[in-house]
């Protein structure tokens, strides 16, 4: 997924939460409605909440979605809050974080990038320049610096500092130790973020299917678009076109001229069902035992 595509205002309406020091306060913060606490089984919560962001209380290999981390976060001695960005794959989602927590605390928010010698300029100011179309309200400026203890020491002490997880960029590297422990931070606090794909659960919609024992003409009644998924006790187990049901027997059953089921898994990123997308629609979606458990329309 390119960061670009993040859908902002879901994005702050599906925020789910784990135990941890800030955690409650960040994902009250950036959640537009109510956050929701998940803590057992996190993989399966997120799924079953349609989560887009987690707020956790440190990285971790899960990647099911998008990740916030709050890091000494004290909201009320917060003065500012800057978002440092640069070519690595999560500045995206760093900006944005960093444009709703300056509206959510009510206080001014930027974006800094870092360019170590005249050379880099250019190709630091592009990049810059994408990120900021996606906030275009905060202000951007490119900082003269050898790194990230550098760029912190250019920031008032009340800063909140938002960097993406490290990967992709020196400058966010350098913020991170062994173990993704942030080491460079700001006194005024940090929120480390790392972006996900879109996912299949989170885009698909609740669905409508068609039983294999259905008569055909019961079925030609009810079907609504040119396919659907067929299903036996709330599997997936084909899928079945109007044209096909136009030239069967009325007295036939959906399960006797069914195709095999194509389908996409409620993990999959979004992408894969574009790839479905161009033999059925809509994308019949399933969960880890088979079931039907929603579409991605067309």
């Amino acid at each position: 997924m390119s960061p670009f595509d993040i859908p902002t205002p879901a994005l702050w309406r599906s925020v789910v939460w784990t135990r941890g020091s800030g955690c409650t306060e960040l994902a009250s913060l950036l959640s537009l409605g109510e956050p929701i606490q998940v803590d057992d089984d996190l993989r399966s919560a997120c799924i079953a909440e349609r989560a887009r962001l987690l707020v956790a209380r440190k990285l971790s290999s899960f990647d099911l979605v998008s990740t916030a981390v709050p890091i000494d976060l004290k909201p009320e001695l917060v003065g500012g809050v800057v978002a440092a960005v640069g070519p690595g794959p999560h500045s995206a989602l760093a900006a944005l974080v960093a444009d709703r927590l300056a509206d959510a605390i009510g206080v001014g928010g930027s974006l800094v990038s870092v360019s170590a010698t005249p050379e880099q300029d250019e190709s630091v100011e592009t990049t810059l320049a994408e990120i900021n179309a996606l906030v275009p309200d905060l202000p951007s400026k490119v900082v003269r610096a050898s790194g990230a203890r550098d760029l912190v020491g250019t920031l008032p002490p009340d800063t909140l500092l938002v960097v993406g997880a490290p990967g992709g960029s020196w400058l966010q590297r350098q913020f991170f130790g062994p173990g993704r422990k942030l080491i460079v931070g700001s006194p005024g606090g940090a929120v480390a973020v790392r972006s996900a794909p879109r996912r299949c659960f989170q885009e698909m919609l609740e669905p409508v299917a068609l039983g294999s024992g259905l008569l055909i003409g019961e079925a030609r009644r009810v079907l609504e678009g040119d396919a659907a998924p067929v299903v036996t006790d709330g599997r997936l187990v084909g899928v079945v076109r109007r044209s096909a049901l136009i030239e069967a027997f009325a007295e036939d059953t959906v399960g006797s001229i069914a195709e095999d089921p194509v389908f996409v898994s409620e993990e999959d990123a979004i992408d894969a069902a574009a790839e479905v997308a161009a033999f059925i629609r809509p994308v019949p979606v399933v969960d880890g035992f088979g079931r039907l458990t929603g579409v991605i329309p067309g």
